[in-house]
C-alpha cells in the first residue's frame, strides 16, 4: 500500500524507528570513530541527541507534520552532543524550516524541506569538512530531489534514494584521508544512514528494527589517535532574540576548531573543540542567556578508547578533591558539578581555577551557588564509558546533602544490563578522595566488580572527615548553617569541627578562641589519629598552602609519602566552607584489599 503523504504522525514514528535502529548501532559507530578526534564517542552522541527527541516528545503526538518537525527540532537542539549529534539537530532545524506551514506533505514537498535540512546543516559549520555526514546527507537530498520529481510513493522514494545514499557513505574514506588510513568510514556518516535504513523499514515494513554487529573493529595500526589539538569538547545553549549564527561563529573562531552553531534566532547550540572553555561561555552569554554548559575531556576519552585499561571504570563527581596527578594515574573518571555567581555560570574545575574561584568569592557580593550534575550529564559517561569498560563503580556526595546520587541513579536505569554501582560516600572532599582511591587501588589489583564494590563500602565505613572553618560566614551564606547557630558560636567563641553523619553535615566536636584557629584545628586532628592501625590521611585546604605543606612534611616524616595526600579544596565544598578552611579525612587501611 503506498504512502503518499506524510503527518506529523507518521514522521515522528519514522524518526523513532530511526532512532532505535541508532542506538542498537552505538557501540559500532563508537569503534570507528577517528574523525575530527578519535574520541569513539559518536554513537553515544547520536543515540543521545535522538533520545532526547524520545524523552521530549513522550507520547504527545502532534498529526500536524509543522507542529511535529517543530518539536524535533527543539529536542534535537537541546539535546545535541558532539558533532554529528550539533549537525543532526541542525538538519532538523532545517527540515523544520523547510515544512513552512504545511500539516501534511507530499515527496515533493518532503524533498523541498530536506534541501534546506541539508543547507542548514552545511551553514553551522565555519569549514565544512566532505568525507563526513554532510556528504551523505547532500548526496542523500540531491537524490531525492530527482526521485521525487517522478515518485510519489514515500516507500519507494527512501528505498531507491538509500542506494545513493549507501554508496555515498562507501566513499567517505576517498574524500578524508584519516579515514582511509584507519580503515573505515566516517561515524557520523554511517549513523546518518543507519537512521535513514531504519526509517526506511519502518516505512516499507511497518517494523523497527534493531541491528546487531561485531563489536570487535580493528582500525588500521599506522593510524596516528594522539592529533588532537585541543582539548575540550565545549558545548551550551544561547537563548535570545534575533542570534546572529554567523557573527557567534566569526568570535568563536580564534578560540578552537570543530566549530558548530545549529539552531535558529530564538536559540543555538554551541559546539567547538577548545582548551579555553570559560572564554567560549563568556562570548556566547555576550548574544544571550547561556545554559546547559558541558566540557568533555577529549584527552582522557582518547586514552579510554585506545589505551589499555582495567575493565571496571571508577567515576566521582567533582564534590571529590584529589590531586590532578594522582587522579590521571589512577584512572579516576570526573563529572564536574555547576556553579553560579547570578549570572556567571562555571564548570567546577573545567571553566574555573581554584585561584579564580577564590577572588571571585572575595569581590562578587552575590554568593554563589552549586547545582549538581544532570542525569544527562551522567548518562553522557556512562554510555561512553560501556563502550570501553566492562562495568562501573560510581561514587558521589552524600544524598543528604546533594541531588548528585539521584542524577546518577536516574540515569543509571537507563543503560540495560550493563553493570553499574552507585554508591553514597557518606563523604565529600578529601573523603570522598580517599575512597575513589582505595576503590581505584582495588580495580587495578585486578578485583572482580563485586569485590570492588565490597572494598569500596569497606572505605566509606573505613573513612572519617573533618572539616575547620576560619569562618562560618559562608556556610550560612550558603543556607548550611543556620544563623542562630553562627551568632551563639561566634559569641562563646566555639569553632565547630563539622563532619558528615547520618542527619547531614554537622558540628561533631569543637575548639575555642578566635586566634589560631587551624593550629588548634591542627593539634585536635593529631590527638585523634589512630595509634595501633595502618590508615592514610588527606587534607584539602583553601588558601592555606604555607601552613598545610609545613604539616604535610612533618606528616610525611611519621607516615611515609604514600599515606599523605594534600590537595586543594574545590568550588563545590569551597563554596561553603569559604578560604582558610581545611578538610582533613583519616581512612584506616583495614578492609579486603589490605588483607589479600
Amino acid at each position: 500500500m503506498a504512502i503518499e503523504y506524510l503527518d506529523g504522525i507518521r514522521f515522528y514514528r519514522s524518526i523513532s524507528a530511526g532512532t532505535k535502529r541508532v542506538i542498537s548501532r552505538q557501540d559500532y559507530l563508537n569503534k570507528i570513530n577517528v574523525f575530527p578526534v578519535p574520541d569513539q564517542d559518536t554513537g553515544t552522541n547520536m543515540a543521545y541527541t535522538l533520545t532526547c527527541i524520545e524523552e521530549y516528545i513522550n507520547g504527545k503526538i502532534n498529526p500536524s507534520i509543522r507542529q511535529m518537525s517543530l518539536a524535533v527540532a527543539d529536542s534535537a537542539l537541546d539535546g545535541a552532543r558532539g558533532n554529528s549529534g550539533a549537525i543532526l539537530a541542525q538538519f532538523f532545524v532545517g527540515f523544520a524550516d523547510g515544512i513552512k506551514d504545511n500539516h501534511i506533505i507530499k515527496t515533493r514537498q518532503f524533498s523541498a524541506a530536506v534541501k534546506v535540512a541539508k543547507a542548514y546543516a552545511y551553514e553551522a559549520l565555519v569549514v565544512p569538512q566532505e568525507g563526513t555526514i554532510l556528504t551523505v546527507i547532500s548526496d542523500w537530498s540531491r537524490e531525492i530531489e530527482i526521485l521525487s520529481k517522478k515518485i510519489g510513493d514515500f516507500r519507494i522514494l527512501f528505498d531507491r534514494a538509500l542506494i545513493r545514499a549507501r554508496q555515498s557513505l562507501l566513499d567517505t574514506p576517498k574524500k578524508l584521508q584519516i579515514l582511509a588510513k584507519a580503515g573505515v568510514v566516517d561515524a557520523g556518516a554511517q549513523g546518518f544512514l543507519d537512521m535513514l535504513e531504519g526509517i526506511n523499514d519502518f516505512l516499507k515494513e511497518g517494523i523497527v528494527t534493531h541491528v546487531s554487529v561485531d563489536k570487535q573493529i580493528n582500525l588500521n595500526q599506522n593510524s596516528s589517535f594522539n592529533n588532537q589539538k585541543y582539548r575540550f569538547c565545549t558545548e551550551c545553549i544561547i537563548v535570545g532574540e534575533a542570534l546572529n549564527r554567523r557573527l557567534i561563529q566569526e568570535r568563536l573562531i580564534d578560540l578552537g576548531d570543530s566549530i558548530i552553531v545549529a539552531g535558529h534566532k530564538h536559540k543555538a547550540k554551541i559546539h567547538i573543540h577548545s582548551d579555553n572553555p570559560e572564554s567560549v561561555f563568556n562570548i556566547c552569554s555576550e548574544f544571550g542567556s547561556v545554559s546547559g554548559e558541558k566540557t568533555d575531556d577529549m584527552h582522557k576519552q582518547v586514552k579510554d578508547a585506545h589505551s589499555k585499561h582495567e575493565s571496571i571504570a571508577v567515576v566521582v563527581d567533582s564534590g571529590c578533591d584529589l590531586p590532578e596527578d594522582l587522579q590521571e594515574k589512577l584512572n579516576i573518571h570526573m563529572i564536574p558539578v555547576r556553579l553560579n555567581f547570578g549570572d556567571k555560570h562555571y564548570v567546577d574545575k573545567v571553566t574555573l581555577t581554584f585561584a579564580e574561584f577564590w577572588e571571585e568569592l572575595r569581590l562578587n557580593p552575590i554568593h554563589p551557588q552549586t547545582s549538581q550534575p544532570t542525569p544527562g550529564d551522567f548518562r553522557r559517561q556512562y554510555q561512553f564509558l560501556s563502550s570501553h569498560y566492562e562495568s562501573i563503580i560510581s561514587i558521589h556526595l552524600p544524598a543528604l546533602v546533594s541531588g548528585t546520587i539521584q542524577s546518577a541513579v536516574t540515569a543509571g536505569k537507563t543503560l540495560n544490563d550493563f553493570p553499574i554501582s552507585i554508591i553514597d560516600s557518606k563523604n565529600g572532599t578529601i573523603g570522598l578522595g580517599l575512597i575513589a582511591i582505595r576503590a581505584a587501588e582495588a580495580v587495578q589489583a585486578g578485583k572482580t566488580f563485586a569485590e570492588v564494590v565490597q572494598i569500596t563500602n569497606q572505605a566509606i565505613s573505613n573513612t572519617r572527615i573533618l572539616i575547620g572553618l576560619d569562618t562560618l560566614d559562608n556556610i550560612v551564606r550558603g543556607g548550611r548553617l543556620n544563623p542562630t547557630v553562627k551568632k551563639i558560636a561566634d559569641f562563646l567563641r566555639i569553632n565547630p569541627i563539622l563532619s558528615f553523619t547520618s542527619k547531614g553535615m554537622k558540628a561533631v566536636s569543637k575548639t575555642f578562641g578566635r586566634k589560631n584557629k587551624m593550629q588548634k584545628f591542627k593539634v585536635y586532628i593529631e590527638k585523634n589519629l589512630p595509634e595501633d592501625k595502618l590508615f592514610r590521611i588527606g587534607i584539602a585546604h583553601s588558601k592555606l598552602e604555607n601552613f598545610t605543606k609545613n604539616w604535610v612534611l612533618d606528616l610525611i616524616k611519621k607516615l611515609g609519602a604514600d599515606r599523605v595526600i594534600l590537595t586543594d579544596l574545590g568550588p563545590a565544598v569551597g563554596v561553603h566552607a569559604g578560604p582558610g578552611a581545611l578538610a582533613v579525612a583519616i581512612q584506616i587501611l583495614e578492609d579486603d584489599l589490605s588483607n589479600e
